[in-house]
């Protein structure tokens, strides 16, 4: 039994279909994968803690560009080095969480440390544990540039509108027109702390999040990344596609396979 023209025709076409259907399933797959596993811990990002784990892999962190700075400058409050890092304020090398920069000044007072931003005043112990931070709400003149002791023991700040001194219990503060005071200055970061403050920085300037944010957008290998993930939505496109038009086919030629068991049927039927 020979198969008409047109018939043979459809078929081809039906087969070549099939074999680019599987072929495109394939190519997607990869992506498919990848942008279903990244856009499901995506959508769990807090209780995943992604924004929070960093990453610490030299190769990444390179790829990234993130480098430290080599000529860093620290405030001292006895042994102990505060610097700022690209916004990034380090208590020795550990990162001060939640600390707001720029950072201005460091000072011992009365056996704790007090840390100096340009609108807050943070009080640390000397294991570096934070008591309380106040700013300008709490009396703290705006725009500080120096903290200092003078010399009757008490805290002294420059700000950009003037010099101000507090009373012992560091809740009032006293604009003076001259303040003979001790002020807190930078200086080089030691030599033995300037590599693990780097280390430091590189460990933290790099999330989990931010790396699957580009993983899902392909952004990670630059432009070229995102273009290989347009290239996917558009194999998405023609695998739906596809599949439809093939699901189309596949019934209406099961509906005409039953249509001519049925008139097969009934013609058996008359002869009968």
């Amino acid at each position: 039994m020979t198969r008409h023209p047109k018939a043979r025709t459809r078929f081809k076409l039906l087969s070549s279909l099939y074999v680019w259907h599987r072929y495109i399933g394939l190519s997607a797959a990869f992506f498919v994968i990848i942008l279903s596993a990244t856009g499901l811990a995506l959508n769990h990002t807090e209780s995943l803690h992604l924004d929070s784990s960093h990453i610490q892999s030299e190769r990444l962190l390179d790829w990234y560009g993130i480098h430290a700075p080599n000529d860093l400058k620290s405030y001292s409050a006895g042994s102990v080095y505060f610097t700022e890092v690209n916004n990034q304020v380090f208590r020795d090398s550990e990162l001060l969480e939640g600390f707001s920069a720029p950072l201005v000044g460091a000072i011992l007072y009365q056996g704790f440390i007090i840390v100096a931003s340009s609108d807050t005043l943070t009080l640390l112990n000397q294991d570096g544990e934070l008591i309380e931070s106040v700013g300008n709400a709490a009396g703290v003149p705006p725009d500080v540039q120096a903290i200092g002791a003078t010399t009757n023991g008490v805290i002294a700040l420059k700000a950009a509108n003037g010099s101000y001194q507090t009373d012992e219990s560091f809740l009032a503060w006293t604009e003076a027109e001259t303040v003979e005071a001790t002020w807190s200055t930078p200086s080089d970061t030691p030599a033995e702390l300037l590599p693990k403050l780097q280390a430091a920085y590189r460990g933290n300037g790099l999330t989990l999040e931010r790396i699957l944010l580009d993983l899902h957008s392909g952004r990670i290998l630059g432009s070229a990344g995102v273009l290989m993930v347009d290239v996917a939505a558009c194999l998405f496109l023609l695998l739906a596609i596809s599949g439809i038009w093939l699901w189309s086919r596949r019934r209406a030629s099961a509906r005409a396979h039953r249509r001519k068991l049925e008139q097969h049927d009934q013609a058996r039927r008359k002869i009968i």
